[in-house]
């Protein structure tokens, strides 16, 4: 029998020693996350390591700037003494940026802008544009992102996957702690995160010689070799399915990613999957067990981390047709193209799709709908809704979207007509804007404005706005990180009293006194077609 990986085994993406995620791949967002974040939890963590062993165990300190692996400081000081040079490259990148924002450009207040590119630091120079706001004194700039990509700041040698068991369905948080080898069932790989060996290991179906190439083709001998086997186990020869003949279906998957089959197309919605296998794993749960062997449109909704997981795009690469993503034009610091950064992750038909344009996908159709808030009042395009239109039905995955302009979705459905699903994240209350995007501010906002532009999703008032609106027959609070596993890249800690559970327990009885279907999805739901 073939050998294939174990349902039970993460492969986890790592960039710069970090948990790798879509604004540490662009080189511009990653000199300024080393800096401003992962420098400052590092020297925390060297020089109090038992504060870090004390926060990670309160839960109002989840999400913080927590080394988790504290118990693990030798070996974590030895990588960031040994990661020194790689911080030296960002640190010009970084200094470079922090020339042109508080030095140069400043100095320009409505005179030509030719001089600057004079000035600019060579690591930016031939690499950014800079421009005038429409009030023609305030001066700003974008970056060439292919030319960024290009240069010696982008560095493929500082990407790795790391092979780790699933024990439980809960994941510890992971963004603020370096990804090393903490346990002897843990495996570092140095591996480009766009490489082809990386299908070859999820694609699976490898007889003993092309296990064995595999292993060297990744660089693993003696016992890491041994290690790597035991990831894999024998399974029996796949059974062809003609998925064309296979019934259509809207299966919500957990969090924000819900399943499509549509006359034998196929779509993914904010892929974010489970693991199984494992002792007490719960049962019934959506996994990568669980999807086909073809995903014909993979649709992204937004630019955080648990909408774009690169621990779970990559597992399902070599099943990916196209990927519909939102139409990025700033190409700034907190807004970085998702096309390019998709492309540098190994998918090749990626597309891009502004608000309300169409896109055919077999005989379905796929339409972008207008994404306000949620984003900490930054300028930032890299956001969509998507509506299904699924023959006669059509179905909105709104994500996070916030409704701060109720008359926005009116006019959407005179253009669109009416809608009969709708999913809507309800995270009333989410983090500070700084919790993401910090790191990439000139300055910090102060404690007052920080916390009043935060990652909030529809509070009661304004889903039930958007229900007044659309009228659907089916609505369906998600994206609230309820499933345990998804407390790798969030922090949330919910009971009854919770204002998201607050709400969304409102917004559930108001459609349910309407008469209309209503519910909050917690794990997996089939839902009627």
């Amino acid at each position: 029998m073939p050998y294939s990986l174990r349902q039970d085994i993460a492969v986890e993406p790592v960039i710069a020693g970090w948990y790798g995620w879509s604004y540490l791949l662009p080189p511009q967002t990653l000199a300024r996350f080393s800096r401003n974040r992962f420098t400052s939890i590092m020297e925390s963590y060297l020089d109090s390591p038992e504060v870090h062993a004390t926060a990670v165990r309160q839960p109002r300190m989840h999400g913080g700037p927590w080394v988790h692996a504290h118990e693990h400081y030798d070996a974590i000081a030895a990588w960031y003494r040994e990661s020194a040079p790689q911080r030296a490259l960002l640190g010009e990148l970084f200094d470079a940026i922090q020339r042109l924002e508080e030095d140069i450009l400043p100095r320009y207040t409505g005179g030509c802008l030719d001089p600057v590119y004079q000035e600019l630091p060579e690591a930016l120079s031939g690499r950014v544009e800079v421009f005038y706001g429409r009030d023609n004194h305030s001066p700003d700039y974008r970056f060439i992102e292919p030319l960024m990509y290009a240069s010696e700041f982008y560095d493929e040698s500082l990407q790795q996957v790391r092979f780790s068991p699933v024990v439980g369905d809960a994941r510890e948080f992971a963004l603020t702690t370096p990804m090393l080898e903490y346990t002897p069932d843990q495996l570092l790989v140095d591996v480009p995160l766009n490489s082809p060996l990386l299908d070859t290991v999820f694609r699976g179906g490898l007889d003993e010689e092309g296990l064995s190439r595999l292993t060297a083709d990744l660089g693993l001998v003696g016992e890491r070799a041994e290690r790597f086997a035991r990831y894999f186990e024998q399974t029996p020869d796949p059974v062809a399915r003609d998925e064309s003949a296979l019934p259509d279906v809207l299966d919500y998957a957990g969090h924000a990613c819900v399943f499509v089959r549509h006359e034998g197309t196929t779509f993914l919605v904010d892929p974010v999957l489970s693991y199984t296998g494992y002792a007490g794993a719960t049962e019934g749960r959506f996994t990568f067990a669980d999807l086909p062997d073809r995903i014909d449109h993979v649709l992204i909704t937004h630019n955080h981390q648990d909408h774009m997981l690169f621990e779970t795009l990559l597992r399902i690469r070599h099943r990916v047709g196209t990927v519909l993503v939102p139409r990025s034009t700033n190409a700034s610091l907190v807004d970085p193209g998702l096309a390019g950064i998709l492309r540098r992750l190994g998918f090749t038909d990626v597309v891009e799709v502004d608000d309300l344009e169409e896109r055919a996908c077999g005989t379905a159709v796929a339409v972008a709908v207008p994404f306000l808030g949620e984003h900490g009042d930054l300028r930032i395009r890299s956001k969509t809704g998507w509506l299904l239109r699924l023959g006669e039905r059509q179905v909105l995955f709104a994500a996070d979207s916030t409704n701060i302009s109720p008359s926005t979705y009116a006019k959407v459905v005179d253009i669109t007509g009416p809608i009969d699903t709708v999913f809507i994240g309800m995270e009333s209350t989410g983090a500070a804007a700084s919790w993401i995007y910090g790191p990439l501010y000139p300055e910090p906002l102060s404690r007052r404005e920080d916390q009043s532009r935060r990652l909030n999703g529809s509070d009661f008032e304004q889903a039930k706005a958007i229900v007044d609106t659309l009228r659907p027959d089916e609505v369906y609070v998600y994206a609230m990180g309820l499933e345990p596993w998804m407390g790798i890249v969030m922090a949330i800690d919910y009971d009854e009293s919770h204002p998201a559970i607050v709400d969304s327990d409102l917004l559930v009885k108001y459609v349910a006194s309407q008469g209309n279907v209503a519910e909050r999805l917690h794990m997996r739901k089939t839902l009627t077609r």
